[in-house]
C-alpha cells in the first residue's frame, strides 16, 4: 500500500522536522512507498484535499487563520477514513481533540520514541490486507492496490485504470481479468460494458449515470439499470451506517 502523508504546519522548521521523522521510519520498516506533501496553511490544505488523497495527516494546532482543530473538524465532517495526528507546543488542547479521534498528540519539541510509537499504531489501523491488482505495460509490470483504484475502463483491448491520485495507467491485461478479480470485492460495481467503478469514490447514481467525487460521471447500463441502482444505493447506504457508527 503507498502511503501519501500531508504535514499542515505554518513553521517551516517544524514541518522539515516531521518530515525528516518519517522519512527515517517509513525506511527503517522498509516502507518503500509513500509521499510526503508539505502545506504551511490549513487553508493551503484545503484547497487541494479531496477525500482518498491522504491516508495520515499531521495537524499543527496552533496556526495563524484556520487552526488545526477547526481543520480536523471540518475533515472529520465528510472523512472518517484519514488519520490524524495532532501537533502542538502544549497539552492543553488534548482533551479537545476527542471529536476527531486521533491517532496520536505529538508535543514539540518532537522526539522520534513518541512519533514512532505513534506511527506504529496508526500504520497497525491500515493492517487489513488490501487487494493488489497487477497492471501490464509493454515488458514491464507493476501492482498498484485495489483501494487505490478510482475506475477502469476498457478501451481497444486495453485497459485503462484511474487511481485516486489522478494518475492512469494503460494496461494490457484484458478487462475480463481485472473484473473477475475485483469480483468478490464489494466496493467495484461494473455499471456498463467495459466500466468498473469504485463506489467508495462515487457521490450519487442519478439520471442514468454514476457521478464521482472528482465530479467524472460513468454511464449506467439501461439493461441492468434498475439492478446496478440497487447494487450502488444498499452499498452507499451500509458505507454512511458504518460511519455514523464510528
Amino acid at each position: 500500500m503507498r502511503f501519501n502523508i500531508a504535514v499542515v504546519d505554518d513553521i517551516e522548521t517544524d514541518r522539515s522536522k516531521i518530515e525528516e521523522y518519517i522519512k527515517e521510519y517509513f525506511i527503517a520498516c522498509h516502507y518503500a512507498d509513500f509521499r510526503i506533501v508539505r502545506y504551511e496553511s490549513a487553508e493551503k490544505f484545503l484547497g487541494e484535499y479531496k477525500k482518498g488523497r491522504f491516508q495520515i495527516v499531521f495537524l499543527d494546532i496552533c496556526m495563524s487563520g484556520m487552526n488545526g482543530l477547526e481543520l480536523a473538524g471540518r475533515l472529520r465532517m465528510f472523512d472518517t477514513d484519514i488519520c490524524i495526528i495532532f501537533m502542538s507546543t502544549t497539552r492543553e488542547f488534548v482533551f479537545k481533540t476527542f471529536s476527531a479521534e486521533p491517532k496520536g498528540y505529538l508535543c514539540k519539541p518532537y522526539k522520534y520514541h513518541d512519533f514512532s510509537e505513534i506511527m506504529d499504531r496508526t500504520i497497525r489501523s491500515f493492517s487489513k490486507i488490501d487487494k493488489t491488482i497487477k497492471v501490464s505495460i509493454s515488458r514491464t509490470e507493476t501492482e498498484i492496490s485495489a483501494s487505490d483504484v478510482f475506475s477502469i475502463l476498457s478501451n481497444n483491448h486495453i485497459s485503462e485504470i484511474r487511481t485516486i491520485s489522478g494518475e492512469t495507467y494503460k494496461s494490457n491485461s484484458l478487462f475480463k481479468e481485472y473484473e473477475k478479480i475485483l469480483a468478490d470485492e464489494q466496493n467495484f460495481l461494473v455499471c456498463n460494458r467495459g466500466i468498473i467503478v469504485n463506489m467508495n469514490y462515487a457521490v450519487m447514481a442519478k439520471d442514468d449515470k454514476i457521478t464521482m467525487q472528482d465530479g467524472t460521471s460513468y454511464p449506467i447500463r439501461q439493461r441492468d439499470k434498475k439492478e446496478i441502482i440497487s447494487k450502488f444505493t444498499k452499498y452507499i447506504s451500509a458505507r454512511m451506517r458504518r460511519k455514523l457508527e464510528i
